[in-house]
């Protein structure tokens, strides 16, 4: 493994300097603040985890679509899943199933998943938790425990190792220096839901610490779908020296979550609290026990140039009845490198970075009979083992006053092993390599105002779960989806408007569709590639500072994807997200530190559910109210109280081929509820 990586890095900073050019800077982009500046012994915020407001700045170097979202957006309001916390960043589509497990799509990534997720990589403070082969579960990650979190759209995620269309999703931890003090928080609401909180973080000489923990039990909206969880988050930080930092990262997680399943069409929208019969008699649930440890060591080599490096390894234990019991342990470890900065030539700057990620993976596979959610009779037993290697280069340089050029490249090689111990003739291996370019412009005018457009490429390899359909000898045989992703955008602020806006086409090839093709191959398979799809679309968020004391915040997304072409199909439009989402909230913060902010979410063309286009969800919008109020410097408290009209509305589905009245697809969504917090800081 050392010696690929070298052998990588050295590629990595080859691909790297034939993309240097270098143009002269005058522009306010050259002219920000370097992503380390070192004072010698005066450094008082961690060189390992950006604050928010360098996150922001270094985000905003980006010549496409990204966002950061601050806890101050979801800290006051009963932050369960990533609908909660990233529900105003346009395209992103965040839609609950149950408990913390929510449809995940950015631009109509692994839109036909039903269940987990694909086409996203999720890393916690810059380290993977999505698993080896691309698949993830949302459990684990605790809004509690999150200083902000960063959206990278696409081919905007180079640097973390994603190859996906959707890019990816980083959830940030919070460190001593940005959280210190102790804090605890209580939380009690609709269906016995009840959820505690203490966290604590200090700075000492030179160390720091944060650690939060979380427990939580709710019996769910619906029958069967209680859910008891105990997340521990921790890092410990030491400046080694004035210019080098490690940091050392803990995760800790107990989930059990009972599964009510899908229900059909009627009875989502008019028994929307039962359970699925089959969820019931089989007991179905998913509970997981994970343990993630990480170390990531920063070194300012000098004011302007910095290296990064670390190391992780994450161990999972999942229990899964649902058609059978899945029952699968898992070890993922890996290393990843980071060189960047920036340098001058006469009078040319130039700003770069190189790196490379390596995640290898190892799963024991085992599938049971499911006798009311226990193991029964043993059906498969297999190792899966999936290895990933990415090298990539970055570098920016300015070719007008204005006007900075970006051009990337990524280099992936990544492969799936299957070895069936319960029927060898399956057994079975694939290798996927890569070659993902990018480049693109950003145009800042003004400080505070950019303009971007960007052509990128992203190469998905199969998960497991699609490889290894059931009935099958050996792997489907499944091509990686590959897309071609064009993007022009603008971002900014002026006066009391703020905005960040996108306009993207993606040109995407064997898109991996849970339906069957019709070709008459014989093969039982749900998931197959699609031979030409097209997703477009247009993505909006916007703020008006109406007056001083009150705020008007949205974000719409409009998505367009659809076959092209396709032989069963046609050019009808895929299945899963549907084409206009809004969101809106306008807040009002009195000056005695009390808030109230009102939102409506509106859909008003449901998504279809099936790839025919016979059926689609319903249209919905639904009306919510947060309040708070501060009594003073170490108490406050908040109520968060939703869908306040009580709408029967579906949330969610699984994609079919084609629908009907008996298809058991839907999610319906949570009727009326609220919740009510108390944090005391000490």
């Amino acid at each position: 493994m050392s010696h690929f990586s070298l052998r990588a890095l050295g590629g990595a900073s080859l691909l790297t300097l034939t993309l240097f050019v270098t143009f002269p800077p005058h522009t306010a982009l050259a002219q920000e603040e370097p992503d380390v500046t070192i004072t010698r012994g005066k450094l008082q915020q961690s060189q390992t985890v950006s604050t928010v407001a360098q996150a922001r700045q270094q985000i905003n170097r980006t010549a496409g679509g990204v966002a950061v979202v601050d806890k101050a957006q979801f800290e006051n309001k009963y932050a369960q899943n990533f609908q909660d916390t990233l529900s105003y960043v346009p395209g992103v589509y965040a839609q609950k199933r149950y408990g913390e497990e929510v449809r995940l799509s950015i631009r109509g990534s692994g839109i036909s998943r039903g269940f987990h997720l694909r086409g996203i990589t999720l890393l916690q403070d810059g380290i993977p938790f999505t698993l080896a082969d691309g698949g993830s579960d949302f459990q684990e990650a605790d809004p509690l425990a999150l200083q902000h979190i960063e959206v990278y759209k696409g081919g905007n995620a180079l640097q973390y190792g994603s190859n996906t269309l959707g890019g990816a999703i980083n959830l940030v931890s919070p460190t001593g220096y940005t959280a210190g003090g102790d804090q605890v928080r209580l939380e009690a609401g609709s269906e016995n839901t009840y959820r505690a909180n203490m966290r604590s973080g200090r700075v000492f000489g030179n160390q720091d610490y944060f650690v939060s923990l979380t427990t939580s039990d709710t019996n769910g909206y619906r029958q069967h779908s209680d859910q008891s969880n105990v997340k521990l988050n921790a890092n410990y930080g030491i400046k080694i020296s004035d210019t080098v930092e490690t940091r050392f990262y803990l995760s800790n997680n107990i989930i059990e979550q009972d599964l009510p399943g899908t229900l059909t069409r009627f009875n989502a929208l008019n028994n929307r609290d039962r359970a699925s019969a089959a969820a019931l008699s089989g007991d179905q649930k998913r509970d997981i026990r994970s343990t993630r440890l990480s170390n990531k060591t920063s070194i300012a080599l000098n004011d302007t140039t910095t290296l990064e490096g670390g190391l992780f390894v994450n161990f999972k234990q999942l229990f899964h009845p649902i058609f059978a019991v899945v029952d699968q342990k898992s070890t993922d470890y890996g290393v990843f490198s980071t060189l960047k900065g920036q340098y001058m030539t006469g009078e040319y700057l130039n700003r770069y970075r190189v790196g490379v990620t390596t995640q290898m993976g190892q799963t024991e596979a085992l599938l049971f009979t499911n006798v009311r959610g226990n193991r029964g009779i043993k059906t498969a037993e297999a190792d899966q083992k999936a290895k990933n290697y990415t090298a990539f280069g970055e570098n920016q340089f300015f070719v007008t006053p204005t006007v900075a050029l970006v051009t990337a490249a990524q280099l992936t090689w990544a492969s799936r092993e299957n070895i069936d111990r319960f029927n060898p003739s399956r057994t079975d291996e694939r290798l996927y390599r890569s070659f993902n370019p990018k480049v693109g412009v950003l145009y800042e005018p003004v400080a505070g105002q950019q303009f971007f457009a960007n052509v990128s490429k992203s190469n998905e390899p199969p998960t497991f779960s699609e490889l290894t359909q059931t009935g099958t000898t050996g792997f489907i045989p499944l091509s990686p989806q590959q897309a071609w992703t064009a993007e022009i955008g603008t971002r900014g602020s002026s006066g009391n408007v703020s905005w960040d806006a996108s306009l993207y086409r993606s040109w995407v090839k064997n898109e991996l569709l849970q339906f069957n093709t019709g070709l008459g191959t014989g093969i039982p398979a749900s998931t197959f590639n699609a031979n030409k799809t097209l997703h477009q679309g247009f993505e909006l968020g916007f703020t008006v500072d109406i007056t001083e004391t009150v705020s008007w915040q949205n974000a719409y997304t409009y998505s367009d994807f659809r076959f092209q072409g396709d032989r069963q199909f046609g050019d009808n439009d895929l299945a899963g997200v549907p084409p206009h989402f809004y969101k809106t909230s306008v807040r009002y913060t009195d000056p005695d530190k009390w808030y109230a902010a009102p939102n409506l979410e509106y859909v008003p063309t449901g998504a279809f559910v099936d790839f025919a286009n016979t059926t689609d969800a319903s249209s919905y919008a639904t009306i919510g109210f947060e309040a708070g109020y501060e009594l003073n410097d170490r108490v406050s408290v908040f109520v968060d109280a939703r869908n306040l009209l009580d709408k029967e509305y579906i949330s969610n589905f699984s994609t079919a081929t084609t629908a009907t009245s008996s298809s058991a697809l839907y999610y319906p969504a949570d009727g009326v509820s609220a919740f009510a917090g108390v944090v005391v800081k000490f």
